[in-house]
Formats: structure tokens, sequence, C-alpha cells
């Protein structure tokens, strides 16, 4: 019996040297979340290494969907203009709202997009900026997805991240071809800093106050600490992450 072909092409594809590729998303639910928000708005630009160089996420309250799309191209064509990114590729996985602008200059836009659709075209013929917009799957897109969906839930307006957190930290490594991060990760981690507790042991042996106790009841047990990345550390190892930084 032979095996069914599975796609295998990359994640995402890192854009060439000196373009930075802006990948948007926009979240949009007929039914509001807790907070009231129908929409959110995802966007994470890379440059040509993948290095994350700026990330949005957040609402700007939009209840139409359409509407809600074309400022997501919005805001990541704002982060060109105003970090001074002048070789860009805008990925979308928004077909028909991508559709629909490309084909704008000679067929128009319909109402109420219209003024979007027109800001987005003033935007890509400056000529200060060579800009490429691209569709992309929605499973290639999956860091916009994230922080659109994330932005929905937990924000009323944009805001502007510059470091990997948690989930983000797990699809930027699936993203790189780097594979997930998760409990082997944790377990090494943890390994280090039970390693470097006995070294401390061994050169001051009266400092107990890094020791690692086994076997310790549930009631006694210290509550795991959490990393920059949203991974359960001990606490040893949050310490270890205080002093590392970007480990």
């Amino acid at each position: 019996m032979e095996a069914g072909n599975v796609n295998v092409n990359p994640r995402w594809r890192m854009p060439p040297k000196g373009v930075i590729k802006i990948n948007v998303h926009a979240f949009f639910t007929d039914q509001p979340l807790e907070n009231g928000n129908h929409s959110g708005i995802g966007v994470v630009c890379r440059n040509s290494k993948g290095d994350i160089v700026s990330m949005l996420s957040g609402s700007l309250g939009f209840d139409n969907r359409r509407e809600n799309e074309y400022n997501a191209f919005m805001e990541g064509l704002k982060q060109a203009y105003y970090r001074d990114y002048t070789d860009i590729v805008l990925e979308t996985d928004h077909v028909e709202a991508y559709w629909i602008w490309r084909h704008s200059s000679l067929e128009g836009a319909p109402e109420p997009q219209a003024p979007i659709v027109q800001q987005l075209n003033q935007r890509r013929q400056d000529e200060n900026y060579r800009s490429k917009v691209f569709l992309t799957d929605f499973e290639d897109n999956a860091l916009a997805v994230y922080l659109a969906e994330y932005g929905a839930q937990n924000f009323k307006e944009m805001v502007v991240m510059e470091n990997p957190f948690g989930r983000v930290q797990e699809l930027w490594s699936l993203d790189m071809g780097l594979g997930p991060i998760g409990p082997r990760f944790q377990a090494r981690r943890l390994e280090e800093v039970v390693h470097n507790a006995a070294v401390e042991d061994v050169l001051d042996p009266d400092n107990h106050e890094n020791d690692v106790h086994e076997g310790a009841d549930e009631e006694n047990q210290v509550p795991m600490a959490e990393d920059g990345d949203g991974h359960g550390l001990h606490p040893l190892a949050a310490a270890l992450v205080g002093m590392d930084g970007d480990q």
C-alpha cells in the first residue's frame, strides 16, 4: 500500500535579503466576545533572517468583517511607513478582500470600504517604497492569526509588541523550521538548573536556599513559575530566566 503524498512545504518563507515581510490577519465574529469586541487585528513584521522586528495585536472596534480586513492591511502598511521599511512584502489569507483591492483601480470598491481601499492604493503608489502584496494560506499565516485573536480577546486598541511571548514564540519556532517548543525544552531547562544548583552546593555547601528537594508531597511543593515564553518552570528555572534574559 503506497503512502499518500504529504505537503512538506515550509509554513512560512523568508523574504529576500533587505526585504521586510509583513503578515496580517483580521479576526471577526458575529457574536461579540465577553469584552464586547467583534474584531481583532494581528500584524507581524519579520526580516530576511526571520527575526521578528515588530508586532501589533489589538482591536479597532470594527463590526464589519470586510472593513476590519482592509484596516488590517492598512495597519501592516503603516508599520512600513512609520518604521521606514522601504522594501516590503505584505501577506494575507483574506482571499476576497485581496482580490477586490487588487482590481479596485479598474473596478472600484463597494461602499463603505471604498475610502479605506483608496487609502491602501495611495500607500502602494508611494514611490519611496517598494511593496508587493501576496495571498498566503491560513496555516502559513498562523502567527498573524494568533495575534488577531489575542488582540480581540484582550485589547480595545492596537498594542505594539517587540518581543515574542508564549504562543508567539512557539509559532515563530515552527515558522522557522526549528520545531515545537514543548516539554523537552522545559525538561532541558530544569535539568540545567538542577545541575547548576548541585554545582553551587559543592562550592557553597552551607547555602541551601536554591536546593531542589525530590519526593516532597504535593502540599509542600512550590508552585510552578512561568518563563518569558509562557512555559511552566521550576522557580529555580524562573530565576535563571531572569538572569539569562533571552534564553
